[in-house]
Formats: C-alpha cells, sequence, structure tokens
C-alpha cells in the first residue's frame, strides 16, 4: 500500500509520532538522533535555510518522513535531504515515494542537485542506505570517518604553541571578535576537504553568529567554544563542543585553522583546552562524537591522538534532479 505524503508542521499534532519514528530509525550504536526540542528548532525556517519536512502514513500511522533543507545564502543550486523509514516498514517503497516527493520540492524551488548522508557500520562494505541511494542513481561524493571518544576521558597536555594565546567561552561570542570569528566560520568548506560537488562557503556575518547562538539556547544546547588568537591579534583557529542538556551524548563540531598558521598543533591545543574548559559539562555524559573527511589526515591524527575511534563511515551521497 503506498503512502500518503504531507507536509508536516513542527509545531502541530503529528510531530510527535513523526518524530519517534525518526528516533526508532536512528537505532545503530553509532546513531546520534537530535532530542525533539532540538529537532523542532532545525525545521524552523530562518534567513539561511527554508525546511520542508514530510510525513508518510500508511494504515492511518507514521511509517516514515523527511527533510528538504535550501540554503538561501549560498549554495542554492543544493537541496540537502533526509530520509528515515521505521524499522518495521522498510521495504515497502516508503523511502522512495518520500524521496520522489522531497525531489519534488527541491526542483520547485529551482534546485539542481540533491546532497544526502547514508552511514554504515566499521567493517561492513555497504549498508541498506548505501544500496537504497545507489539505487536511485545517488554517487558518493565524499566518504567521511565518524570516530567516537569514550567518557571520562582525561586530554593530553597540549600548551598552546609562542606567538599565540587560547581563548574561551560559551553562550555569546564577545562582541569585539564576532565579525573575524563570523568570517572564520565562513571559510571552513573552502578550507577542509570536500568531494567534487563543489560546495561553496556558507555565508556568515554577525548576525548569523547571533542567529547561531539564539537557536543554541532555544534547542536547549550549550556550546563551549575555543578560538586560538595570533599575537597579531587576529583569530586564526577555533573549535566547538555543543551540548545538548539532558543528553548524554556531546558533539565535536568545526575545527579548523588557517592555513598560514598549521604546523604549530594548533588543532590539537584547541581541541584539548576545549574538553578542559567544558569538564563541568562533560561530567556524566557518554561520548563525543565527530565527524572528518577520510581523506583529512592531519585533523584525524589530532583526534586519535586525543583518544578519538573509529566506529563508522557516512557517504556524502549526490545526484542531479
Amino acid at each position: 500500500m503506498a503512502a500518503d505524503i504531507s507536509v508536516l508542521d513542527p509545531d502541530g499534532p503529528d510531530f510527535d509520532e513523526w518524530y519517534a519514528v525518526y528516533v526508532a530509525a536512528y537505532d545503530r550504536p553509532f546513531d546520534c538522533p537530535w532530542l525533539a526540542v532540538e529537532k523542532r528548532v532545525n525545521l524552523t525556517d530562518d534567513a539561511y535555510n527554508l525546511k520542508t519536512a514530510l510525513v508518510a502514513r500508511a494504515n492511518g500511522r507514521v511509517v516514515a518522513g523527511g527533510v528538504a533543507v535550501l540554503p538561501l545564502q549560498d549554495n542554492t543550486n543544493l537541496a540537502y535531504l533526509d530520509v528515515f523509514v521505521h524499522p518495521d516498514e522498510r521495504r515497502r517503497d516508503h523511502g522512495r515515494t518520500l524521496l520522489d516527493a522531497l525531489s519534488s520540492v527541491a526542483r520547485d524551488a529551482g534546485r539542481e542537485r540533491l546532497f544526502i548522508e547514508g552511514m554504515w557500520a566499521l567493517g561492513e562494505e555497504t549498508s541498506p542506505a548505501r544500496e537504497f541511494l545507489t539505487a536511485l542513481g545517488f554517487e558518493v561524493d565524499l566518504i567521511d570517518a565518524v570516530r567516537q571518544l569514550d567518557l571520562p576521558h582525561e586530554p593530553p597536555e597540549a600548551p598552546v604553541a609562542d606567538g599565540y594565546t587560547l581563548h574561551t567561552w560559551r553562550g555569546a561570542c564577545p562582541e569585539q571578535w564576532v565579525d573575524e570569528y563570523a568570517d572564520l566560520r565562513r571559510r571552513l568548506i573552502s578550507e577542509a576537504p570536500s568531494g567534487e560537488v563543489g560546495l561553496e562557503d556558507e555565508y556568515w556575518d554577525a548576525e548569523r553568529v547571533r542567529s547561531e547562538e539564539a537557536d543554541a539556547e532555544r534547542s536547549h544546547r550549550q556550546m563551549q567554544i575555543v578560538v586560538a588568537r595570533h599575537d597579531s591579534g587576529h583569530i586564526v583557529g577555533h573549535t566547538q563542543l555543543m551540548f545538548p542538556d539532558d543528553n548524554p551524548e556531546v558533539y565535536q563540531w568545526d575545527t579548523l585553522v588557517l592555513p598560514e598558521h598549521r604546523g604549530h598543533g594548533l588543532g590539537l591545543s584547541l581541541k584539548s583546552a576545549a574538553m578542559r574548559a567544558s569538564a563541568d559539562l562533560l561530567d556524566g555524559r557518554r561520548r563525543i562524537m565527530t565527524y572528518n573527511a577520510a581523506s583529512n589526515g592531519p585533523m584525524i591524527a589530532v583526534n586519535e591522538q586525543l583518544g578519538f575511534h573509529q566506529v563508522a563511515w557516512c557517504g556524502e551521497f549526490i545526484r542531479d534532479i
């Protein structure tokens, strides 16, 4: 029986059932589904992305869901997709039906390419997600290594190199640094390994930094930020640890050191300092999760020095509409 597809209102009565299917679908040991409050905020339109969530119903109940995110300030030829199906409802074409519907959303918005992720366990050559996407014409553009750091864990000593200082904050970025910090955030795509899809740098300015901070508060997240400043006074690197409230998971988000300041051990210093600065937030947590392009040898070496070990692969898949 073909599923009925409709648009989900994140504040409407279907959200709880949709979210329960989402959590059930991400049930592997390396999966880290967002909390409900985080997911609601993630589905809210803003000045940078339009989001459309779809719900699939069969026999009167939710069996699958999906999301299309359409960037508004950068990469405006792309649509970022996610599709999930309840484990008891797989291999019944619900995923294909949802993907077709999300593709229509992207096409109607003038997008040209689809971008979606699929994960598989370490040691596996493939997975149902990879086979599903490949059968629908998607190709792997980049493979990321997924690593975790089991907690509690004492980070290694990593003093900052001469000529640099580290600064840390939670909540709002200090006003005197916000423009420079936004520019650092903007440069992540072009300064990190990427595939052939031709991703543009994301649009970042001070207003977007403040928007992200407001979203973190609405999502009940705490962010531990550490930046490296050169003696010239400029910010030359940063790292982010994200802590959801009421969740044992921790997420190592962006880490970037500008090319002209690499080779001084700043990546390790930044990450180690972030763990030490957030010792109170790490207390009682289960693990820290992070992703890196499998080709990013220097950052992988830093993560391994910190004690991370690989648990899965994540493929970034693309297809023209």
